[in-house]
């Protein structure tokens, strides 16, 4: 016991030597703040170096300086933010007093969390209401001009900027919240209008929200807004160039499709209706697309033989496999005539990566592309497989040896298989339909 006391000694020494350490650089953090707050006095700016002394104080509570400092700044500050906000409200501007209130209010907050009391004079409460609702006021004459210009973001934003900031009356409340409905919904027939279809049907969603104040049928408007803006799109199976496909096994694009269409095509978003996956390959296999790449005027035909607007051609671009960890063993054999020879048993990891481009393409004219975009996907497998000069059928195997040439000839696990088809249909999945979704107004 008394040995390892001893070696735990240096262990408990450099344990309090970081903490000193850590203990010395938060004091110096807290005094540098307070340094700062001097400097911030001596050049006249009060606010701000009541600010430097509270964040002294956060560091370290113990600074009694700073806490005198900050109640005497602080008083000073509060009388400069009160005489701005009469000098503003002087000339009207009870928006801008209403703000410089709010920071006076912060200061406050700031300064009781650390300890320090800042008291304004007596009446602040009264006068602070009045000024709160004449900016209520104000916002609701700023809305009201802006909704009469058709500036449906400005009205919007001067309302919730009043519910937000200058704590409204509950009558005031009422009268803010009845605004802002009728300016969403305003701004909702603005968008309808100018066929911008998707942001009619979130204006109107954000005014049925208030459906209490409802003056017109937001569900309603939004229904429309859906019928017109959704967007038939047809998404043609994945293909490949000749030399991707020789390098790929022949289930892996027909597993990817089925995927596809399973568990992606079948449950489209909101504003695209997908044409069924089953009727668009069978239309994409008619003009001799099976396996094929689609180019992006044979998939414009397509589309528009399917009733669509918008329509997506896919294919695997690119493979590629690599190997690492590999090892190699010598074993012996006879052939079945019996000579004397050996094959290898070759044990690693392969990954393999494959890469899908996908083209959104308008099906109205001659193929135009408006969206493109690749994803990857990638897997790695352990492997081990049976190497031999020869034809491997000619050798004395058990099964167990036969099936690691068997491997070999297979050349893609199905958990390879499995990983691409799940990896590449999950992203081609999310990305196509993000792809489509950019092209809907």
């Amino acid at each position: 016991m008394r040995r390892t006391s001893t070696h735990l000694r240096p262990i408990r020494r450099a344990a309090l030597l970081l903490a000193a350490v850590a203990l010395a650089a938060g004091c110096a953090s807290a005094g540098k703040r307070y340094e700062q707050g001097l400097e911030l006095e001596q050049r006249g700016r009060p606010a701000d170096a009541a600010q430097r002394y509270i964040d002294a104080l956060k560091k370290d509570r113990t600074l009694s300086d700073a806490r005198t400092r900050l109640a005497e700044t602080g008083g000073r500050a509060i009388a400069e933010y009160l005489a701005e906000a009469g000098r503003l409200e002087g000339t009207g501007s009870y928006v801008e007093a209403a703000d410089v209130l709010r920071r006076l209010d912060e200061l406050r907050g700031d300064a009781s969390a650390v300890g320090v009391a800042l008291q304004p004079p007596a009446g602040y409460e009264q006068r602070r209401r009045a000024t709160f609702d004449q900016a209520v006021s104000l916002a609701l004459s700023a809305s009201g001009s802006a909704l009469a210009r058709r500036d449906y973001s400005g009205a919007v934003g001067w309302l919730e900027r009043a519910v937000q900031r200058w704590e409204p009356t509950p009558a005031d409340r009422e009268r803010l919240e009845r605004a802002r409905h009728d300016a969403l919904y305003g701004w909702a027939q603005g968008e309808m209008q100018s066929g911008r279809y998707r942001a009619a049907y979130e204006r109107a969603a954000q005014a049925a929200a208030l459906g209490r104040y409802e003056t017109g049928d937001a569900a309603a408007l939004q229904r429309e807004a859906l019928r017109r803006g959704t967007v038939r799109v047809a998404i043609l199976p994945v293909g490949g160039p000749a030399a991707v496909r020789d390098s790929l096994p022949d289930d892996l694009f027909a597993e990817l499709n089925d995927e596809l269409s399973l568990n992606h095509w079948s449950r489209s978003p909101l504003w695209l209706d997908v044409v069924d996956p089953v009727a668009a390959g069978r239309e994409a296999r008619r003009h001799g697309a099976a396996r094929q790449p689609i180019d992006a005027a044979t998939g414009a035909r397509i589309g528009r033989q399917l009733g669509a607007r918008l329509v997506v051609v896919m294919e695997i671009d690119s493979v590629r496999r690599g190997e690492t960890d590999v090892t190699t063993q010598r074993r012996t054999a006879r052939t079945q005539a019996g000579a004397d020879t050996a094959y290898g048993v070759r044990e690693g990891r392969v990954e393999t990566w494959a890469r899908a481009t996908y083209r959104v393409v308008d099906a109205s004219g001659y193929g135009r592309v408006a969206d493109q975009g690749t994803v990857a996907a990638r897997s790695t497998a352990r492997v081990r497989r049976g190497e031999y000069r020869g034809d491997w059928r000619t050798l004395q195997l058990g099964y167990s040896d036969r099936a690691l040439f068997a491997a070999a000839e297979r050349g893609y696990s199905r958990e390879t298989v499995r990983e691409l088809v799940n990896e590449l249909a999950a992203r081609l999945g999310r990305d196509v339909y993000d792809a489509v979704l950019r092209r809907v107004e």
